[in-house]
């Protein structure tokens, strides 16, 4: 009886799954345009989880979180790492790499503590040189990034934010004193959305992460249609054979 009752249950799901997508059909996932417009410019910054193979079975694999860059200014656009959890072991084993930001100076700002100081402390990375420094966090001039605000006091909306959840759509959308202003709205399957929303240090573009695990680029006044970085094409070589996935964005300098 029991089978039979779970065979009757199976086919209902069956049934009523036929039904909704002949009522509402399937909505794919949204195609966006993949060539960079010349008018947009910059570095975009993004944080990476790595597994590397460990070549001594049957030791676990490694595990790393890295910062790169990929730079829309140049003509051949490539991925660069800018650093890795594991290159900061000399300063601390309590990096907080996923709280990185980019300060007015368009240096990244990574925060961690310090054992021997007794005290939250900052790792400042010249974006140009390479070259790190620490500082006192009460000394950093950082950005509004932990309200999503640009220069002129917009903030950027998160899909919490606007509340729907359950649409069948995606969108960016950003706020000005009470009015909210859509950028982009998309049909899109419910499981789709963007996160990890930033703005342009210049305030006119905007960039997301979505949930397929791709950068799109956007024009807060729709001067260009989106943009889709395909990430496989720049991939740095120095990751090449190892699992990687893009889970959080920092920021883009400009």
């Amino acid at each position: 009886m029991k089978k039979k009752s779970t065979l009757v249950q199976s086919l209902l799901i069956l049934l009523i799954s036929v039904v909704l997508v002949a009522l509402y059909g399937v909505i794919p996932l949204p195609d966006y345009n993949t060539e960079i417009n010349n008018e947009i410019e910059g570095a975009i910054y993004y944080l990476v989880d790595i597994q590397s193979s460990n070549l001594i079975p049957p030791a676990p694999d490694i595990l790393d979180e890295c910062i790169f860059k990929i730079d829309i200014s140049i003509t051949k656009i490539k991925e660069t790492k800018v650093i890795c959890t594991s290159d900061l072991y000399q300063y601390s084993s309590d990096i907080y790499l996923n709280d990185s930001e980019i300060d007015e100076n368009q240096n990244i700002v990574i925060r961690y503590y310090d054992n021997v100081l007794n005290s939250q402390m900052a790792l400042i990375i010249d974006t140009k040189s390479n070259v790190t420094s620490k500082s006192k966090i009460e000394s950093l001039s950082t950005n509004q990034s932990m309200y999503e605000l640009n220069s002129r006091g917009e903030r950027l909306l998160s899909r919490w934010d606007m509340q729907d959840t359950s649409a069948r759509s995606a969108g960016i959308y950003y706020q000005k004193n009470s009015t909210i202003v859509e950028v982009f709205s998309i049909e899109a399957p419910t499981n789709y959305y963007f996160e990890s929303v930033k703005w342009a240090q210049d305030g006119e573009s905007i960039v997301a992460l979505d949930t397929e695990n791709d950068i799109i680029i956007f024009s807060k006044n729709k001067m260009f249609d989106p943009i889709k970085l395909i990430i496989d094409n720049y991939y740095s070589s120095e990751i090449e054979d190892d699992e990687r996935v893009i889970y959080q964005l920092i920021g883009w300098s400009n």
